[in-house]
């Protein structure tokens, strides 16, 4: 008899399962420390699925957490980690292997996942239970960028602040199919105040609390008709003026072929990166 089991994740309280996600990624390539709070907006955001989303468990004992997002035909894997007590011995694989059959006992078509891209062991993993690269994530980091009047300071007095939903909205309608989940319209219209949304012309951003010394990239968008003429670079260096003396951060959810645009503001390519990974049910 096997001595690993699935209990679903909705039969724990979100605080103990903040604790046994902050645990199970313990030792990993960023530090996790999964709050009540981040819990919470994590689930919400994400569209998590806590009836469908596991708690690992090790001889009774729970070893590890999965927590499952869904969204009509098509699932993601929002989150995976074991206890480095339980990591050796084929528990992942074991796991994956349970939440991909549950997956299509449900009726989903596809199941998503991103993974970081130094992370070799998680990546064979994956690819061992048949996901398949679809494209590199990457992310950046500008601290405290000088915008000149010639350099966009002038074009702050253009922005717009919009509701949040309005560039969920465009996202939606202009942004590519296949998205990574977390930049996703339906995504993004989860996202609420203390974040921010700005509008220049054509384009569009969703930022973090501005207030705070840190701020994150959440989405970047021009519409299709005025791509090509730098109004997303007019529009960051806006937003860098709007608020100065803070550090900007992307995180490596975009797509490689957007980097572009980051760069183009002079943002520096992180070091970690993210495959965005899909299996077919």
């Amino acid at each position: 008899m096997s001595p690993l089991s699935l209990k679903p994740a909705s039969e724990f309280t979100i605080p103990q399962l903040a604790e046994l996600m902050t645990r199970s990624f313990e030792g990993y390539f960023v530090p996790v420390n999964i709050t009540d709070v981040i819990m919470f907006t994590m689930l919400r955001r994400d569209g998590v699925d806590l009836t469908a989303s596991r708690v690992i468990l090790k001889d009774g004992e729970p070893s590890g957490l999965a927590l499952i997002a869904r969204r009509g035909w098509t699932s993601r894997l929002a989150a995976m980690g074991v206890l480095s007590t339980a990591r050796n011995g084929g528990t992942g694989t074991w796991a994956m292997g349970q939440l991909i059959a549950e997956a299509k006992a449900r009726g989903e078509k596809e199941m998503l996942l991103e993974v970081i891209e130094q992370n070799t062991a998680g990546v064979k993993l994956y690819e061992k239970v048949g996901f398949t690269k679809v494209r590199r994530l990457v992310g950046y980091k500008l601290e405290n960028p000088q915008v000149t009047d010639d350099g966009g300071a002038n074009a702050q007095d253009e922005l717009q602040e919009i509701d949040i939903r309005e560039v969920a909205r465009m996202v939606s309608y202009h942004g590519i199919n296949d998205l990574p989940w977390q930049l996703s319209g339906t995504t993004i219209a989860h996202h609420t105040p203390p974040s921010r949304a700005f509008r220049l012309n054509d384009a569009y951003c969703l930022i973090s609390n501005p207030e705070a010394t840190d701020v994150s990239i959440s989405s970047v968008l021009v519409k299709a008709r005025s791509r090509g003429a730098g109004l997303s670079a007019v529009l960051m260096r806006a937003l860098f003026a709007r608020f100065p003396n803070k550090v900007w951060h992307v995180s490596p959810i975009f797509p490689e072929e957007m980097g572009v645009i980051f760069e183009q503001v002079g943002m520096t390519r992180e070091t970690l990166s993210q495959w965005q990974m899909s299996r077919m049910l």
